[in-house]
């Protein structure tokens, strides 16, 4: 199994999380596009079992992502990372799983792989599935999650992601509409892609890309100290939007999408994921630096606090 993944410095701690979840399953092979010297030369030191793909190695491929102006990092990594797997596609000649680094899994991802092959799908990926204010956030965000998107290596699967790139390239903005549907980052061209293209599937497993959007309307169940999602095994968790402040208080970004307090999810879920981030916060200290990581403006971290969104470790 091919899993596609990608980080800069300021991402490190979660991309190492990531790694902390899959680094014992021996089927896996890792591929991590390192956008700083310093990312790369770290994961040299510290990874053994990975391939290291620079930035200079996709734009010697695609001449053209140098020449795009990008008003910020997000608007780069949005083209960046479909020419990455563009790139990887071509080199490897097999299939691969785009993976955000912020997520983390609960179960051996090669589950992935039956689930893709078993629907003989092209492309796959999950909707957001939405808990509160489902049409508005999907007017905002999308229907569908660009976090984890499965690409096989067939003609079908190629034509779909040289037309997303494009799309992409032409337009892409992190900005969202008070009212009516936004463009937003990749994910929107999802749904248009969708009636173009065949053996495009929609994972339906509630266990797949459960997230702080979604986690709102299951059930969260710990069996014999494994976890459900109502009925099904939780495989992974898009840990989204969360922050920290000097390494000591983390903040869930629970409340904004559900509107409620969620105990269990806190402890069950998040509870062990800050432990596992607030070691790898500590072993890359250029977190520290990064103020679009670890702080918030002043409005949004009395929200936090407010609506009890974090916890101290």
């Amino acid at each position: 199994m091919n899993i596609a993944a990608y980080t800069s410095k300021f991402y490190l701690p979660t991309f190492l999380s990531l790694y902390d979840s899959i680094k014992f399953d021996k089927n896996i092979n890792l591929f991590v596009l390192c956008y700083d010297d310093e990312v790369k030369n770290f994961l040299k030191k510290k990874i053994k079992k990975c391939t290291l793909i620079s930035t200079d190695d996709i734009e010697n491929k695609n001449h053209e992502i140098t020449k795009k102006k990008y008003r910020n990092f997000n608007e780069k990594h949005g083209v960046y990372r479909l020419a990455y797997a563009q790139y990887l596609l071509n080199k490897i000649k097999k299939p691969i799983h785009l993976i955000d680094s912020d997520i983390f899994f609960f179960e051996k991802p090669t589950i992935l792989n039956n689930i893709v092959r078993y629907n003989k799908a092209s492309v796959a990926f999950a909707k957001h599935n939405y808990f509160f204010e489902k049409k508005k956030m999907e007017n905002k965000y999308g229907v569908y999650n660009a976090g984890y998107i499965f690409f096989n290596y067939d003609k079908n699967s190629l034509n779909f992601l040289k037309n997303y790139r494009k799309l992409c390239f032409k337009f892409i903005s992190w900005k969202t509409k008070k009212i009516g549907k936004s463009n937003f980052a990749d994910q929107t061209y999802l749904e248009k892609l969708i009636k173009i293209y065949k053996n495009v599937y929609v994972i339906n497993h509630k266990g797949v890309n459960t997230a702080p959007w979604n986690i709102g309307g299951f059930k969260l169940i710990n069996r014999n100290n494994k976890l459900y999602i109502d009925d099904e095994k939780l495989i992974f968790y898009h840990f989204s939007g969360i922050r920290s402040l000097m390494n000591k208080f983390f903040f869930f970004n629970l409340y904004h999408y559900n509107k409620k307090n969620l105990p269990d999810v806190k402890k069950l879920l998040y509870k062990k994921y800050f432990l596992i981030l607030k070691k790898n916060n500590s072993l890359f200290s250029i977190v520290s630096k990064n103020k679009s990581i670890n702080t918030f403006t002043l409005k949004k971290l009395w929200k936090k606090i407010v609506y009890k969104d974090f916890t101290i470790l």
